[in-house]
């Protein structure tokens, strides 16, 4: 069997070459051969133009046999020598009841709760990264809640201990905040420390306030930006170490949301991230209007003009500039990527426990922050004791639940899902990540189309900025 996927565009025709991980630019003609062998019209014998392609080395029977994710057997070692990044939730609780909020009551997961990290617990999640990671040279510790400002003495307690006992460790700080507890006291802490912090704030007043309230249900938008421009009027510098991360849900109004960030001038400086409602282990239906997703896709097309340099970079919103840089993200992973072995695994999953090892307030071990804590196979392990790995690979190794169809994917360098896709009941499930593969093929066919385009109007991926 031959893997492949044909794509065309109004201009040209190609064929994605699986195993080898290649788009090749093919004439009308052998788009249209390949096309009818693909759906059995005619055999591989009778398919001239694969005898030409197969002289080069492409389009060769799949060679794919067993799904094992490539890092599976070095796994032991990553555990044990590079661990890169921690992530602390420093608590449970959070000031805010953000109607979206994973913890709402409205995904398949835990609730809010008053639950906060010990000093205890901190100190030896601490210990463990750094006994763990002897062959990195940079550590990554992130501070998660809930609301991690509401532990903001235990944050400091952390850092404080980091430069007195590894003073020698290169240490790169961030947090992820409502903003609703920023003071200057707080800011001059996150300056001095250089950490990179992201605040949630979901465009204009009327948008923001709409879905991310006070327990007593007030808007929390005036509070957030009148903590930004005092602590900016107090120090200029705090600005530039922020990322704002917007997210848009069934509701939100996504020209007003666009407007404001491309006109307000608290936020203009900072960097701006762009998200949708996470509709992953949500207890109902979420579904987009088609005004949003045409307005959303125009915006997409205005960042192909100006990527192209067909349009001035000022017409695209700023938030699109991390869309820009995940284009030149997955060029450059097609071009490290260039073939496939018999052992192979979609490209997902990370290498869990060691890439963004999640410590919750209980001191159990996840793969990461976004990890279901109510969920038996999100496991990994526990402070005390380390991370398993057994539980690791087998979440790592999500793909084998569907082994028969990964193996013969033309997507499988593409496929976005990790094993949270696959979740259900505490478990991991073949039906579930089956019924999420849709929308990954989907998204990487958009993908490999998004670079056939570019590169016909000459885009140099990689080495062109937007927005400096």
């Amino acid at each position: 069997m031959i893997v492949y996927k044909l794509l065309k565009t109004p201009l040209q025709y190609y064929v994605y070459d699986r195993n080898k991980n290649k788009i090749l630019n093919i004439s009308k003609e052998e788009y249209e051969e390949l096309d009818r062998l693909n759906k059995k019209q005619i055999t591989e014998k009778e398919a001239v133009c694969l005898k030409k392609y197969q002289k080069c080395g492409y389009l060769k029977n799949n060679i794919v046999e067993n799904i094992v994710h490539p890092e599976t057997k070095y796994i032991k070692h990553y555990l044990e020598h590079r661990v890169q990044f921690l992530i602390l939730q420093v608590t449970q609780s959070c000031n805010l009841r953000c109607d979206y909020c994973t913890y709402s009551g409205q995904y398949n997961t835990r609730g809010h709760s008053g639950k906060s990290m010990t000093w205890e617990l901190a100190k030896k999640s601490i210990d463990y990264l750094y006994q763990h990671s002897n062959e990195i040279e940079k550590v990554r510790i992130s501070f998660y809640g809930g609301e991690p400002l509401l532990e903001i003495d235990l944050i400091k307690k952390c850092v404080e201990y980091v430069k007195e006992t590894y003073p020698h460790r290169i240490t790169n700080y961030g947090i992820t905040t409502n903003g609703t507890l920023l003071s200057g006291e707080i800011a001059d802490f996150l300056i001095d420390n250089q950490f990179s912090v992201t605040i949630s704030l979901d465009g204009s007043k009327k948008d923001h306030d709409a879905n991310r309230k006070f327990a007593n249900g007030e808007g929390s938008f005036d509070t957030i930006i009148n903590n930004i421009k005092v602590i900016s009027k107090h120090n200029k510098e705090f600005i530039k170490n922020i990322r704002f991360n917007t997210v848009l849900n069934p509701k939100s109004d996504y020209g007003t949301v666009r407007n404001y960030f491309s006109s307000e001038d608290v936020v203009c400086d900072a960097g701006i991230g762009l998200s949708l409602m996470e509709q992953i282990n949500h207890k109902g239906d979420i579904s987009f209007s088609h005004e949003f997703i045409n307005i959303r896709r125009y915006d997409y097309f205005l960042l192909l003009m100006t990527m192209v340099k067909k349009l001035k970079k000022e017409v695209t919103p700023k938030f699109m500039a991390e869309i820009k840089s995940g284009i030149d993200i997955d060029y450059t992973s097609m071009e490290d990527i260039n073939s496939v072995s018999k052992s192979w695994h979609h490209s997902g999953p990370c290498i869990a426990g060691a890439m963004r090892m999640f410590v919750n307030t209980d001191g159990v071990i996840y793969p990461c922050e976004k990890a279901i804590e109510t969920s038996e196979a999100m496991k990994i392990g526990e402070i005390d004791s380390g991370t398993d790995a057994g539980k690791a690979s087998k979440v790592m190794n999500i793909g084998k639940i569907s082994e028969r169809d990964c193996k013969n994917c033309w997507a499988i360098n593409w496929c976005s899902m990790c094993a949270l896709y696959a979740e259900k009941d505490g478990k991991f499930d073949s039906v579930t990540k089956r019924k999420n593969c849709a929308k990954s093929l989907i998204d990487a066919q958009e993908k490999l189309l998004n670079i056939c385009a570019l590169k016909e109007f000459g885009y140099k991926f990689g080495r062109e900025e937007m927005y400096v």
